[in-house]
């Protein structure tokens, strides 16, 4: 299948301005310069919602700092995962967010959660229990305060060649020192209700032999 063969070249792009430093990826090299357009318009419009999001405008103090993490390119997609750090002085520390985006390089199309399975797949317990499973086996420290809910049809993840990676953001269900709550899920998990043709199915085909 063509979309062995298809990767991304990575250009690597730092805004700067006064108290913010932001790295960001641009794609380039694409055969669909269209759909590269969409998917470098749409790494920018991701960036500026942490920057507008972390109160960069209403806040003359805050500093942030951003960053990203190609998690996945290859085989006609790619999954990118961005952190940006803000903090403002006489804060007791910064905060940190996350966010991802997982794209076909072939037509730019951007994967949401809920599109990575079959419909009326029922994932959401299936992933769920997956989830609780995990929590337990590393005894992940829960708050109290906040129960576990479980994912959404628009949950935060990324794809690397051979897992799911779920993860929530800080204070969601965590104390701050735990760091991001990040499951990871072999394809192998949850081959029998990803969507025909989409990027796990896509994945798991190309995926080595161990």
């Amino acid at each position: 299948m063509e979309f062995r063969n298809l990767t991304a070249g990575i250009s690597k792009k730092v805004m700067i301005k006064p108290r913010l430093q932001i790295r960001y990826p641009q794609l380039t090299g694409l055969p669909n310069r269209k759909a590269q357009m969409v998917m470098n318009d749409r790494i920018l419009r991701l960036v500026y919602g942490l920057i507008q999001g972390q109160g960069y405008v209403q806040d003359p103090k805050i500093e942030i700092a951003g960053t990203y993490d190609i998690k996945l390119n290859g085989d006609g997609l790619i999954s990118i995962v961005f952190q940006n750090y803000a903090y403002s002085p006489g804060a007791a520390h910064g905060l940190t967010v996350q966010k991802s985006l997982t794209m076909d390089l072939w037509d730019g199309r951007e994967y949401r959660f809920h599109d990575l399975f079959r419909e009326n797949s029922g994932y959401k317990e299936k992933i769920d229990a997956i989830l609780r499973r995990q929590i337990e086996e590393h005894d992940v420290p829960i708050l109290e305060s906040t129960p576990f809910k479980g994912v959404g049809p628009n949950q935060d993840y990324y794809l690397t060649p051979n897992e799911l990676v779920v993860y929530f953001q800080l204070y969601e269900y965590t104390p701050y020192a735990y760091g991001f709550p990040t499951f990871p899920i072999p394809f192998s998990e949850i081959s029998d209700i990803a969507a025909p043709g989409g990027p796990i199915a896509r994945l798991e085909q190309v995926a080595p032999l161990m």
